[in-house]
């Protein structure tokens, strides 16, 4: 069953959306598309579909660049919070705003956007493959998704250093379903695979959290967000920073037809 977090949207909005991780999140993931997609920010009025836009923060910064969004979310307590925001922030913006799943979004839109959002979704529904690929349907030819995934490959480092000796032997990672944590971390080549399989064409890859994650609560204290953000931009790419990192940032493009 696909999770919705009505139920924690509270507890999203302050320990990741207003917290060092979403700001590093954040920084990332825009870094990327404003490099590989350089029309985002030259106002060329993109048709971009935020396939759960949690608290609407990436949506609000392409807002800000003219773009017309549509904002979907399984929550409804995540999609108003990302409504009044936007409302506020850029009140003459065009976004449509919707309340549903992914999966249920009308077939009418199928190959309708410039661009698919797709962040930190992946990894808390029951099908990801078949959502992947329902999602991939609204990509126009020429056009690009977005992915943001939960690393399992992060999941063992982290369990690991921390001595779960146990759960690593076991591969049972699920976390509780209560919990901020991820039901389905996914290993990177086997989205990889899907997407491949899919005929999309990955432009790039990025690691997010590689660092912040594994420092001490010390270490984040002395050290500004903006140098942490730094180190983190410059090593996203390279590996094998990019393949342990907490969330990995894909950025593909469907072939022209």
């Amino acid at each position: 069953m696909d999770r919705n977090f009505d139920d924690i949207a509270d507890r999203f909005q302050r320990n990741i959306y207003s917290s060092p991780k979403g700001a590093i999140r954040l920084a990332v993931i825009l870094d990327d598309l404003l490099r590989v997609i350089p029309a985002l920010g030259q106002g060329a009025g993109m048709r971009i579909l935020d396939a759960g836009v949690g608290m609407g923060q990436v949506s609000l910064e392409l807002a800000r660049c003219g773009h017309a969004l549509v904002a979907c979310d399984i929550s409804i307590r995540m999609l108003d919070q990302a409504r009044a925001l936007l409302s506020r922030e850029v009140p003459d913006a065009r976004i449509e705003y919707i309340h549903t799943a992914v999966q249920d979004l009308p077939a009418a839109m199928d190959q309708s956007f410039d661009l698919v959002l797709f962040h930190a979704v992946l990894e808390w529904v029951a099908e990801p493959e078949q959502t992947l690929q329902r999602v991939m349907d609204f990509i126009k030819p020429g056009g690009h998704l977005s992915l943001m995934f939960y690393n399992r490959h992060s999941v063992v480092l982290r369990n690991v250093l921390r001595g779960n000796f146990r759960k690593v032997k076991s591969g049972q990672f699920q976390g509780d379903p209560k919990s901020l944590t991820p039901t389905h971390p996914l290993d990177p080549e086997q989205v990889y695979a899907w997407l491949d399989n899919a005929g999309m064409r990955i432009e790039s890859r990025s690691g997010i959290r590689m660092f912040y994650d594994y420092m001490t609560r010390e270490l984040r204290e002395q050290r500004s967000l903006e140098d942490i953000i730094e180190m983190e931009k410059m090593f996203a790419q390279k590996e094998p920073f990019l393949s342990m990192a907490r969330y990995i940032h894909i950025i593909a493009t469907k072939p022209s037809a």
